[in-house]
């Protein structure tokens, strides 16, 4: 399974990546507010307070940032040093449109969905100012949290569920420069089912009563990533790390 899971990965890797951010250091209240996802405002009025909320559009592309701008290969140089990555896991880029809402929770949607199914990412979102972090000083960073159910791959009718992806997606927004963000995903995977897609579980009842776990996954996609991007040879389960630049979609209103 986990040979068929990664050889697909160039395809999978189109990470349904979104949704990170940072704080800065002077981060005002009303940007707090915002970073944490919520909205002051009544629905259906838009705030004029810039935020990261909206859909957002980009290319992501793998670290190290080889032969591109300086800037991104050093901004990848200070996320992952030499960005080990899984082999045969990276595709050359993944467009990606990510929507962050203001009640806290994020979609992703990416190319990867075209080629290799995968379903759309869902999760939520929130600052992170934790200062063992790469943090920029006057920008917000964020960081999202969200899952795709991934397929393996196979022709319509035949293909067999493999696992979950979860990426860290880590953005950080300027408030000065509103409608771009620069950022990185590290996707990782968790392989929770069998040789014919059906979900290792735990004993029923083992974590506790009907209400909190029965059915859950022996391999918990829900716990917390381990730091960084530790690949697969190396006894991790990240395929590696991506930077880009994301941009705001408006509503192209005045018509001109």
């Amino acid at each position: 399974m986990k040979r068929s899971v990664l050889s697909s990965l160039p395809a999978i890797i189109v990470l349904g990546l979104f949704v990170g951010g940072f704080v800065p250091n002077s981060a005002t209240s009303n940007a707090t507010v915002h970073a944490q996802g919520k909205s002051q405002f009544a629905p259906g009025h838009q705030s004029n307070d810039p935020s990261a909320i909206g859909t957002w559009f980009g290319v992501a592309r793998p670290c190290p940032a080889t032969g591109d701008d300086a800037g991104h290969a050093a901004f990848c140089q200070a996320i992952c040093g030499l960005c080990p990555s899984t082999p045969g896991t990276l595709p050359p880029e993944v467009p990606m449109m990510p929507t962050v809402h203001a009640d806290g929770t994020v979609t992703v949607n990416d190319a990867g969905s075209i080629t290799i199914f995968h379903t759309t990412a869902q999760g939520a979102w929130a600052a992170d100012p934790d200062p063992t972090q790469p943090q920029i000083a006057g920008r917000t960073r964020f960081q999202a949290s969200f899952i795709w159910l991934q397929g393996d791959g196979g022709l319509p009718g035949f293909a067999k569920f493999v696992g979950v992806a979860r990426p860290r997606f880590v953005t950080y927004f300027d408030p000065t420069n509103p409608d771009n963000m620069i950022g990185y995903i590290q996707p990782h995977f968790f392989p929770i089912t069998d040789a014919n897609g059906v979900v290792n579980v735990l004993p029923s009842g083992h974590k506790g009563s009907l209400d909190v776990t029965n059915h859950y996954p022996v391999i918990d996609p829900l716990a917390k990533l381990p730091p960084g991007c530790t690949p697969f040879q190396n006894g991790g389960n990240c395929f590696g790390t991506f930077h880009f630049t994301i941009h705001r979609v408006t509503a192209n209103v005045p018509n001109s």
